[in-house]
């Protein structure tokens, strides 16, 4: 008696298994939560100081910038520009002013309108969110080779007695120091009046002061 037909005997292939493929199971993927919550915790928090650094480093490039701008200005123009630093509570703001009478910029002519108002007022914190003008609430080390330290609250602006930072036709500055901060790390633009060299130097509390270029 012949086999029934296409029910061949031991040519015949299984069919492959059907159903679902494996996936993840809920305790898998809890597991893989909590560890992408454990790096969370930790990545957050430095992603945070790496951003507020990089800001603070911009906003004190941004004004060594500046400065080496207009005492070019200065110069090619033949006319002395200056820089008056204002204090409104805790924050700094800055007008840029034009010599009206050949004598350099001076507090009492900006005050009688002799010296003229050119750009202004600004202030770096419209531009780097939470950085301004000014020193920590905690006293912090002087920059080397000074001895000592700035106490709290410091002067932020340091251009002489006058919160005025000034450049001369001949190429000449005002000397001293510019600190911003971010409440916790500091940035120091330092102008040296003669050459009107800058450098600029950064500060926090685990390396202290570094820099200088």
């Amino acid at each position: 008696m012949l086999p029934a037909r296409g029910a061949q005997g031991g040519g015949s292939h299984a069919a492959p298994p059907s159903g679902p493929a494996r996936g993840f199971s809920l305790v898998e993927a809890l597991i893989t939560l909590a560890i992408l919550g454990i790096l969370l915790v930790f990545t957050v928090p430095l992603l945070a100081e790496t951003v507020a650094r990089e800001r603070l480093l911009a906003a004190s490039l941004e004004s060594a910038v500046q400065f080496r701008a207009l005492r070019q200005r200065a110069v090619s123009e033949g006319c002395s520009l200056g820089l008056r630093f204002v204090a409104s509570g805790s924050s700094w703001s800055y007008t840029l002013y034009r010599d009206g009478n050949g004598n350099g910029i001076r507090s009492v002519d900006i005050l009688s309108g002799t010296d003229r108002r050119v750009e202004g007022p600004d202030d770096p914190a419209t531009r780097f969110e939470g950085i301004r003008i000014g020193l920590p609430d905690a006293p912090i080390p002087q920059i080397p080779p000074g001895a000592g330290i700035i106490p709290a609250p410091g002067d932020p602006v340091k251009f002489g007695n006058t919160d005025l930072i000034s450049f001369s036709p001949s190429g000449s500055v005002s000397g001293g120091t510019l600190y911003l901060t971010d409440g916790t790390r500091v940035a120091a633009v330092v102008v040296y009046g003669p050459t009107g060299r800058i450098r600029l130097h950064h500060y926090d509390s685990r390396s202290g002061w570094r820099g200088g270029s």
